[in-house]
């Protein structure tokens, strides 16, 4: 059966319960990294099949609701979890679009400090040179409409946030957004209904099937098919991707390549389990990320966190010396009304406190690293923050707070064990004093990193500069599992920057 869309070009299931086809390139992952490259090497001229483990989720199909969302586009439902010290739910996008239908959106360039440290210590100036990066970011901006949040859609919660940081001189900013008529509706995390996020399923996946790409969803990549060291075919199964029904198998043969953009956690897994990428013994390690936690605040005033934009207003003032960043967060009732802390009256006391209710993340510029293994079709991730990421994260939530009580804050909600259910504004002193037990903490990790590192050689890396995998031949790593390092700011720019540079590497082969 074919999508209503593009109807000749792309699929759900197989046809009679098998099916067997070939493309010049096939790209596993259609999430930023994968649908840039499908989209550069569609333009190049190479016929292009994307294979996407997710369904392909129509706009209509978002209803505001955090479950139906959870359900259609989160991987597992949401409830993939590193193991370590506290088991820390990991987000993850599984749908046409990836992790660009139920993120914020926002856009940070690669900072230049980071590029240097990757130049300085991983040796990766042949491979990336930052007059190509910064081409790249040019051309993205432009083709995905990136700019500010109005004043239109901006929302309380961000408002506040900003004059408090104006208050206190600390350095933030109004976020640059791929959107195109955003209405503020604080539902980017459970999709957007009105496809004002200029997410790849609506962008460069179409795009790359208008100019004659095929796409292969609900469809898992199960191995890839090695002879003689070269890549030659992906074996994939199609299955419901909530229920695991079966509906037959795909086997995808590459004449010139496979490109593999499936995330720092399923990149490696598909690897492992196709007995590739072993050589150097680094395969699955150094996985990292931004693990976070946040602080709910009670203004006097309404300030309705489901209204303006999800995230407008972030912070890298403290990135290089603390290793924090901030970012707003507004969510929809259903969500919020989950995270707020408290059983019997202090529940009830919080819920109807939820309108004048701000909130913020502090994500952790990570100095921990951690290790993916396959099981199966799943993952295990083993993952523990480290005493200074904790250190780090409560001195940057006490900062967050003094921000909130500039801005008007009546009382702070910690969520934090071992603290009082709520802190006045003369009490913050407190969080000084919070423990650095990270079981203590409510903390969720995004934007991974690592697990197939990019290296110039080939004992100390799984990817060449070539973004080719060492041992074998016609294997490619596109994604941010080739990082070397996290990058203390939201990764999809870069992510898409680094696979628009390799892609186009790729295409001139």
């Amino acid at each position: 059966m074919m999508s209503e869309n593009f109807s000749d070009r792309v699929w759900d299931r197989a046809e009679k319960g098998a099916m067997v086809a070939d493309a010049d390139y096939v790209v596993i992952g259609t999430g930023p990294s994968g649908a840039t490259v499908a989209k550069v090497l569609t333009e190049a001229g190479y016929e292009v099949a994307m294979i996407e483990e997710g369904r392909w989720v129509k706009a209509e199909e978002f209803d505001g609701s955090s479950f139906t969302a959870q359900k259609k586009c989160y991987r597992e439902l949401g409830t993939v979890a590193a193991m370590g010290k506290n088991m820390m739910p990991i987000i993850q996008g599984r749908c046409v679009g990836g992790g660009s239908v139920i993120n914020a959106a926002i856009i940070w360039r690669m900072p230049e400090d980071v590029f240097e440290r990757w130049v300085r210590e991983f040796h990766l100036s042949d491979a990336l040179a930052w007059k190509d990066l910064e081409s790249a970011f040019d051309i993205l901006e432009s083709e995905l409409n990136v700019k500010p949040v109005s004043p239109e859609a901006m929302g309380r919660n961000n408002a506040l946030l900003l004059e408090g940081a104006n208050k206190l001189g600390l350095e933030s900013r109004i976020i640059p957004r791929n959107e195109k008529g955003c209405q503020g509706l604080a539902q980017c995390t459970s999709g957007c209904p009105i496809k004002a996020k200029q997410s790849m399923d609506i962008t460069y996946v179409a795009w790359a099937l208008e100019k004659g790409a095929r796409l292969y969803h609900s469809c898992r990549a199960d191995r890839i098919k090695v002879e003689a060291g070269r890549a030659r075919a992906v074996l994939a199964r199609f299955e419901d991707p909530l229920t695991a029904e079966p509906r037959g198998t795909l086997t995808l043969y590459a004449k010139k390549g496979i490109v593999v953009c499936a995330s720092p956690i399923q990149t490696p897994c598909l690897l492992w389990r196709s007995g590739i990428g072993r050589s150097s013994g680094h395969l699955g390690k150094h996985f990292t990320g931004h693990p976070g936690a946040g602080l709910l605040c009670i203004y006097p005033e309404e300030v309705r966190l489901w209204e303006g934009a999800t995230q407008g207003w972030d912070s890298e003032h403290f990135r290089k010396e603390w290793k924090v960043k901030f970012e707003a967060l507004g969510m929809q009732p259903d969500l919020l009304t989950s995270r707020i802390p408290g059983i019997g009256a202090e529940f009830k006391r919080n819920v109807l406190d939820a309108r004048r209710m701000g909130n913020v993340g502090c994500a952790i510029v990570s100095q921990a690293e951690g290790s993916v293994r396959p099981i199966g079709k799943y993952a295990f991730v083993s993952y523990s923050v480290s005493q200074q990421d904790i250190s780090n994260l409560r001195r940057g939530l006490k900062k967050i707070a003094e921000i909130m009580v500039a801005a008007g804050a009546e009382a702070i909600v910690p969520n934090i064990f071992g603290l009082p259910p709520r802190i006045s504004r003369d009490q913050l002193n407190l969080l000084d004093d919070a423990p650095l037990d990270p079981q203590c903490y409510t903390m969720v990790m995004t934007h991974l990193f690592g697990t197939c590192r990019m290296s110039p050689d080939p004992k100390k890396g799984v990817v060449g500069p070539d973004f080719q995998v060492y041992d074998t031949k016609a294997v490619f790593i596109l994604d941010s599992s080739i990082f070397p390092t996290n990058l203390g700011v939201n990764p999809q720019h870069t992510i898409m920057a680094i696979a628009y540079v390799g892609a186009k590497k790729i295409a001139a082969q």
